[in-house]
């Protein structure tokens, strides 16, 4: 497998010209810093990593001793910052190969002038538990990296953060500004957050936002689903894409929403009757609570669900949305879609069965781009 390898393109951001001497860590570190600071957490290891802010000046790390160090370097970014370039990688899953095509993204937060960069790493190479990092709350970008475990981020907003998982869980708690996150192997899980500029991509495993506020995002999902539950959107790019999971999206706000499959896929509505909807065989149109913002969901070679509100809280759903809210639940299988024949099942219920999927398709890269709207 080859994997990206983010930190050189990072650190092309800051031209750096004061230089302190690595602190290795004990159980908890505080290093003093001044404003809008750049951090750096790379973590090629086993670990459960949890990122916090708080209103001080500085960077604290608790974690087990001697596991870490911390460096901290000045240094002045220019007017312009250049691109990071995420590199493409291949995951092997099964008898299928999965490609993540090269991108660059723009790290737009990053005010001229000076800046404190502060880089976390290992000082030996095994397995971490728990480790905290607590960030100054107006940090200007944050990045994580993890190899297998968790990272969790929380109550950040107004900076830019890029977080990479080869196998594991990413978690957006609270989080606003600018991001972009990579998953190889697991779960994107958001909640309660506002982003102004999301882009999201995920080789095996389900992307779940709830309670979420975005004007640009664009999430992809290779091998899994993406949920976009209880959300919102104001003016701007939104765009939910997998090649072979389902795409679900419900909506809380005026909304323009357009759906597209593959042959042989199908679009789900579930609205108030006083929503209009306009679809056919692989295509739907729905202008949610007068329109807004347009909405696009492809699927690839599965469904798209479209509806208002939590589907969670829907207490009766026909058989065919099954999948959508097995989705929503992280259900590790894959539901095939029933057939509309079988009786309607009630939402709340502890548990459902679920079917496993036997067909897998080798992946290239992202599926088709979404047609214009009907």
């Amino acid at each position: 497998m080859r994997t990206a390898r983010w930190g050189a393109s990072f650190g092309a951001l800051v031209s750096l010209c004061v230089t302190l001497p690595p602190v290795a860590l004990a159980d908890a570190t505080t290093v003093e810093g001044g404003l809008a600071p750049i951090v750096r957490i790379a973590l090629p290891t086993q670990a459960n990593l949890t990122i916090r802010t708080w209103d001080r000046e500085a960077v604290a790390v608790d974690a087990e001793p001697g596991a870490l160090t911390i460096d901290r370097k000045s240094s002045r970014m220019g007017e312009s910052s250049p691109p990071v370039l995420i590199r493409s990688v291949r995951v092997q899953h099964g008898d299928s190969q999965i490609i993540l095509p090269v991108e660059t993204y723009v790290v737009s937060g990053v005010a001229p002038g000076d800046h404190d960069v502060f880089r976390i790493s290992l000082a030996a190479h095994h397995p971490l538990g728990a480790v905290t990092v607590t960030v100054p709350n107006d940090s200007a970008a944050v990045y994580a990296s993890v190899d297998r475990g968790s990272v969790n981020l929380h109550d950040y907003h107004g900076g830019t953060f890029i977080i990479y998982m080869r196998n594991g869980t990413a978690t957006l708690q609270n989080v606003g500004g600018d991001g972009f996150v990579q998953v190889l192997q697991g779960t994107l899980q958001a909640a309660d957050s506002s982003f102004d500029r999301l882009r999201a991509r995920t080789a095996v495993g389900n992307q779940i936002f709830q309670r979420c506020r975005s004007r640009q995002i664009e999430a992809w999902s290779a091998e899994g689903s993406v949920v976009y539950d209880s959300g919102t959107f104001d003016a701007g790019l939104a765009r939910f894409e997998a090649t072979e999971g389902n795409v679900v999206i419900g909506v809380t706000g005026g909304t323009q929403l357009a759906g597209r499959t593959g042959p042989g896929g199908k679009v789900y509505t579930l609205f108030d009757k006083s929503t209009q909807v306009d679809g056919r065989a692989g295509e739907a149109n729905a202008n949610y609570a007068g329109g807004g913002p347009l909405v696009n969901g492809f699927s690839a070679n599965g469904s798209v669900y479209l509806y208002d509100g939590g589907l969670a809280i829907k207490r009766r759903l026909p058989p065919e949305w099954r999948p959508a809210l097995l989705a929503l639940r992280n259900d590790t299988a894959t539901a095939q879609t029933p057939h509309r024949d079988q009786n309607t099942f009630d939402s709340a219920a502890n548990s459902l069965p679920a079917t496993t999927r036997n067909d897998r398709r080798p992946h290239g890269a992202p599926g088709p781009a979404l047609p214009p709207p009907l």
